[in-house]
C-alpha cells in the first residue's frame, strides 16, 4: 500500500474499528500523523491541539485494525495507554520511596509500549482470522 493509499484508507475508516490493517497502512498513517503534528506545531499550539484532536480517532482505529491483523484484540491498547495517561500524575509526587515507584512504573510502561510496538511491527497472517480477510490477500480472499 502506498503512502497516499494508506492515508486515504485510514481517513475513510475514520471510526471503523473492525477489520484489519496492513503494516504499511498503519506505519504510513503514523508517518502522516507525525508530519501533520510537526506542521501544526510550527503553525501554533492551538493548531497542533486541533490537528491532534482531529486525528486521534483514526489513529486509534488503525491501531486496533493493525492489532486485528496479527490476531489480537483492540483491548491490547487499553493497559499501555492507561499507564501512559496516569504517568504524569505519578511524576508530581515526591520522596525517595515514590522515586523508586516512579522508576518501576516507567520501566513497566516502557515494556508495555515495546510489546505493543512489536505487535504493530509483526507480519499479519495471510489467511482470514476472526477479524476478517487479510488486507494484503488476493481479492478472491476478501469475500
Amino acid at each position: 500500500m502506498s503512502f497516499a493509499d494508506s492515508i486515504s484508507q485510514s481517513l475513510k475508516k475514520y471510526f471503523d474499528f473492525s477489520g484489519r490493517a496492513s503494516r504499511s497502512e498503519f506505519w504510513f498513517f503514523l508517518l502522516f500523523v507525525a508530519i501533520c503534528d510537526a506542521v501544526a506545531g510550527v503553525l501554533g499550539r492551538q493548531m497542533a491541539g486541533l490537528v491532534g484532536l482531529l486525528l486521534l480517532a483514526p489513529q486509534i482505529a488503525v491501531a486496533v485494525r493493525r492489532l486485528h491483523d496479527v490476531g489480537k484484540s483492540g483491548r491490547e491498547l487499553v493497559v499501555p495507554f492507561l499507564f501512559m495517561a496516569a504517568g504524569p500524575l505519578l511524576m508530581w509526587a515526591g520522596g525517595f520511596l515514590i522515586g523508586l515507584v516512579k522508576i518501576a512504573y516507567s520501566l513497566i510502561t516502557l515494556m508495555l509500549i515495546v510489546r505493543l510496538v512489536s505487535m504493530w511491527a509483526k507480519k499479519g497472517s495471510t489467511i482470514p482470522n476472526k477479524y476478517g480477510a487479510a488486507p494484503t490477500a488476493f481479492s478472491f480472499a476478501k469475500a
